[in-house]
C-alpha cells in the first residue's frame, strides 16, 4: 500500500491513461483482419488496464483515508475514466470480430489466400519497342525510365531517386498495359499484374491478406515491376462515395507501398483512364511520383497502326491505310484492331451470301467497318 501512496499521479500519468485506449483504436483498426492479433492484444491491454484500475482505486482509497485534497482524488478519478473507454472498445469491435470469426468457421479455417502471383515473363510473352506506336515524346519519357531502371546505381551517382511509382493516364485503347509490359521487358524485370478481383473477396480483413500476400511475394523476386491496372477501382479518391471496405484496401495498398519502396529494385507502374478519380495520398512524392500520358494516336501513329493488322489480313487491291488514318480520327489502337477485325467479318459475310470464296478484305469491306464503329460509338454517347 505504501507504493501505491507514494506513487505520484501527474498530467504525464493521465496522458498515458489516455494512450492506452487511443493507442488500442489505432491498432485495431490497422489489423481488423487479423482476428487472433486483435484479441490476443485486447486481452493483454485489458489485464494491463484492470491492474492500472486497481491500483488507482486503492490510491484514491488510501487518499480518501488520509483525507487528501479532493482535487487530487477527482484528478485520480480521472484517470479511471480514461481507462474505461477500453473495454468500451473492446466491446464495440466484437461484432465486426464475431464476423471474421464467422469467416473462418465456414470456410473450416481457412484464409483463401489467393495463389502465389508469377511473372508474365515467366509465360514467354517478351514484347519490345517494335510493338510500340506511339508518340517519340513519350517514348523518350519512356526511355530514361528505363534507363533509370536498369542502372540505379548510375542514378545515385547523380544524387537522383529512381522513381518508384509511375502512373500512365489516358483514354481506354491506348495500350498502358502493353507499353508497361514494354518497360519491364527492356529493363529486363519481371513483370507482375495486381488483379483486382483477384484480390477482392466477400470476407472482412480477406481482401488486405490477399494484398499483403502479393506484395510479401513479388518482394521475393526484386527487382521486379508490379502493375495495377485501372488503379482507380483500388485507388480512389477516400471521401468520393467510395464504399467503407473500399477505403480500407486503399489505406493498407498505400501501407503496403510505403513498404515495398524500401525495398531496392521493386517499381509499380499504374494505369487509369480516370487520373483525376485516383486519390492524391496514391499520387504523391514517394509513390506514384511520376505522370506519363499516353495519348490517343495521331494520324501518322493511326496509319502505322493500321498498317500492322493490316498485314495480317488477306487483302484485295486498293487498299489504302493513309486514307483510313485520315477517317479514324479520335480512335485507340485498340478501336484501330476492332475495326480490322470487323472488316474481315464483313468480308466473311459478303462472300458467304455471294457463294464464292475468294477470300480476300476489299476496301469497301474496311470502309463499312469504319462506319460501324462509328455509329455505334454515337449511339452509346447518346
Amino acid at each position: 500500500m505504501s507504493i501505491i501512496e507514494a506513487f505520484p499521479l501527474s498530467n504525464v500519468t493521465l496522458f498515458l491513461a489516455l494512450l492506452i485506449p487511443y493507442g488500442l483504436a489505432i491498432y485495431r483498426k490497422r489489423r481488423w483482419f487479423d482476428v487472433r492479433a486483435v484479441r490476443r492484444t485486447e486481452l493483454l491491454i485489458l489485464g494491463l488496464t484492470l491492474i492500472l484500475a486497481c491500483a488507482i482505486v486503492m490510491k484514491v482509497v488510501a487518499m480518501s483515508a488520509s483525507g487528501s485534497d479532493l482535487e487530487l482524488r477527482l484528478f485520480a478519478i480521472l484517470h479511471l475514466i480514461a481507462l474505461g473507454h477500453v473495454p468500451l472498445l473492446i466491446k464495440q469491435s466484437a461484432g465486426s470480430l464475431a464476423l471474421v470469426a464467422d469467416h473462418r468457421t465456414v470456410t473450416g479455417g481457412k484464409d483463401e489466400t489467393m495463389s502465389s502471383p508469377e511473372p508474365l515473363s515467366k509465360s514467354g510473352e517478351n514484347l519490345t519497342w517494335n510493338d510500340l506506336i506511339i508518340e517519340e515524346k513519350v517514348k523518350r519519357d519512356l526511355f530514361s525510365v528505363v534507363a533509370l531502371l536498369k542502372s540505379p546505381e548510375d542514378a545515385y551517382k547523380y544524387g537522383i531517386d529512381t522513381p518508384k511509382g509511375i502512373l500512365f493516364q489516358g483514354p481506354p485503347g491506348t495500350g498502358k498495359t502493353t507499353i508497361a509490359k514494354v518497360v519491364a521487358s527492356a529493363a529486363d524485370l519481371p513483370f507482375f499484374v495486381l488483379r483486382l478481383d483477384q484480390i477482392t473477396s466477400q470476407w472482412f480483413g480477406q481482401s488486405e491478406k490477399n494484398l499483403t500476400h502479393f506484395f510479401e511475394t513479388v518482394k521475393n523476386s526484386a527487382p521486379a515491376v508490379i502493375f495495377i491496372d485501372e488503379v482507380d477501382s483500388i485507388g480512389k479518391a477516400r471521401g468520393s462515395g467510395a464504399h467503407a471496405a473500399s477505403d480500407n484496401l486503399l489505406n493498407h495498398l498505400l501501407q503496403l507501398i510505403d513498404g515495398v519502396i524500401k525495398v531496392k529494385g521493386l517499381y509499380i507502374i499504374a494505369a487509369t483512364n480516370r487520373a483525376e478519380l485516383v486519390d492524391e495520398a496514391l499520387k504523391r512524392s514517394g509513390r506514384l511520383s511520376k505522370t506519363i500520358e499516353i495519348p490517343l494516336p495521331d494520324k501518322l501513329s493511326r496509319m502505322k497502326i493500321f498498317d500492322l493488322n493490316l498485314r495480317k489480313l488477306p487483302l484485295d487491291h486498293g487498299v489504302n491505310a493513309e486514307r483510313l488514318a485520315s477517317e479514324s480520327s479520335g480512335m485507340s489502337g485498340a478501336d484501330i484492331k476492332e475495326v480490322c477485325n470487323q472488316a474481315g467479318l464483313n468480308a466473311f459475310t459478303r462472300e458467304s451470301s455471294n457463294g464464292q470464296r475468294a477470300y480476300k478484305i476489299t476496301s469497301a469491306d474496311l470502309e463499312a467497318a469504319l462506319s460501324e464503329f462509328k455509329d455505334l460509338t454515337s449511339r452509346k454517347l447518346a
